[in-house]
């Protein structure tokens, strides 16, 4: 049975049991609508008439799931009516730079800037021929190939990833193109029967989730391997002494709950937690933890109006991430999700934030004595490659119309030829001191006059 065409399967909005209370939008840490307007926005969304406030501030972070006391699962219904939007409007044109398959996107433009060891590690991601069990790599990942690099952790899989995989649709599915992400579904579950593989070992959350979840229950796409958690495994190869922490590590951290954790719940939450502290870490948490974790940014790309105003909505809510991460003391942000990673240290470098930042396993690795750059030059010179590369689609989106995503292929060799002048000049100007003053300074002066606005007048 297609579970896609049951329309009250189990993560399906159940509009039966929908009591239209609007305690999921007025509970949002991100949306904390006053209950009245919730409850209107609730109505709204069921007619399929959008409403004036989550269609427009939504982050996609999954909280709403957890506060509806009926389990009618609220998200799903913002899904659906993204879905008819973007079936009617298309996607606006700065969500090329995340469309691999799509000239200009960040994994191709990056690729020009990577060391050749980066571009080796990536290429082998992409090129390698899959074994039996395979280590699921994530398309993010590729921006920051160096923090798995060649660990020793590598050694127990088959490190693959193919861009044009897109995360088994993550991405596309917190912003509700629906159709795309279950077209990606068919896609990956043929390549993945194809190469025989009997174990999927995903080193993102998201892709998990994606896999045992989204593709199966709303997509009726069914994967036969078996699927292991990274966190878990890892966590359990340190505890049978597998995997040797040599090395204490005298930091104190606060972590980053991404959006993904929050459909997975205590088993996501927790584990990174325990890895973390196995490292000899100590952890101060924030004010908004777990289900109730406020967004990276990346999500507030999802509820847009006018495609100039998508950066700056984005970062403006990693603005409000990182000041909440300063307030408890911590030393270093710590995210286990490769796409918050790269939007935490693009907002860190705008903002000029003096914490450290780390993906989760760079303090695995530490702990088991690896090489790491532990002065982060990589990440900055990273952030401002990526800040680069939003600038550039920003000011090539003034020519261009909401597009439909098709293509779901790309040829690698075509992908690679690709000189990018232009970004490079840019690049250049962000190399230097100055550049990167006035630039900040600029961001800083649009930041309030061009992001969403929110009020309930």
């Amino acid at each position: 049975m297609d579970k896609a065409s049951n329309e009250h399967n189990a993560f399906s909005f159940n509009e039966a049991a929908c009591e239209q209370c609007g305690e999921c939008f007025h509970r949002c840490p991100e949306l904390h609508l006053p209950i009245d307007i919730a409850k209107q926005e609730i109505k709204s969304l069921r007619k399929g008439q959008g409403g004036k406030f989550v269609l427009q501030h939504c982050t996609t972070c999954f909280s709403c799931n957890h506060y509806c006391p009926n389990h009618c699962h609220p998200y799903q219904l913002i899904l659906k009516n993204w879905n008819r939007i973007y079936k009617n409007r298309g996607a606006p044109p700065i969500y090329r730079f995340i469309c691999p398959t799509m000239e200009n996107s960040i994994f191709q433009m990056l690729e020009k800037l990577m060391s050749d060891e980066e571009r080796e590690l990536v290429d082998g991601w992409m090129n390698q021929a899959p074994g039996e069990t395979i280590l699921l790599i994530g398309n993010f990942t590729h921006l920051y190939p160096f923090i798995l690099g060649n660990s020793r952790l590598l050694n127990y899989f088959t490190p693959v990833d193919l861009l044009d995989h897109w995360e088994v649709g993550a991405t596309l599915y917190q912003g509700g193109y629906l159709d795309v992400v279950r077209s990606i579904g068919k896609k990956c579950k043929h390549d993945l029967d194809q190469w025989k593989v009997k174990t999927i070992v995903p080193f993102l959350d998201a892709v998990e989730h994606m896999l045992t979840t989204v593709q199966p229950e709303e997509m009726g796409t069914c994967f036969e391997q078996e699927v292991v958690n990274f966190n878990q495994w890892l966590l359990k190869k340190i505890d049978d002494n597998e995997v040797l922490l040599v090395k204490k590590l005298d930091l104190t951290v606060t972590l980053h709950d991404n959006c993904f954790s929050k459909a997975g719940g205590a088993p996501y939450w927790d584990t990174a937690r325990k890895l973390i502290q196995t490292t000899g870490c100590r952890i101060f948490e924030m004010a908004h933890i777990r289900e109730n974790s406020l967004c990276c940014g990346f999500g507030a790309g999802a509820s847009w109006n006018h495609n100039v105003r998508i950066p700056f909505d984005i970062l403006a809510t990693s603005r409000i991430k990182l000041n909440e991460a300063e307030k408890t003391g911590a030393e270093a942000l710590v995210t286990y999700c490769g796409g918050c990673l790269y939007l935490l240290w693009a907002a860190r470098e705008l903002f000029q934030s003096e914490l450290k930042i780390f993906h989760h396993i760079e303090l695995v690795r530490m702990a088991m004595g690896e090489d790491i750059d532990t002065t982060q030059k990589l990440h900055v010179k990273r952030a401002w490659d990526v800040i680069t590369v939003i600038t550039f689609h920003l000011m090539i989106g003034f020519f261009q119309k909401p597009f439909k995503i098709k293509k779901l292929s790309f040829e690698e060799e075509k992908w690679k030829d690709k000189r990018h002048v232009f970004f490079r000049l840019l690049r250049k100007v962000f190399d230097t001191k100055i550049g990167r003053y006035a630039y900040r300074k600029i961001f800083l002066f649009l930041l309030p006059r061009l992001k969403t606005k929110k009020t309930f007048d």
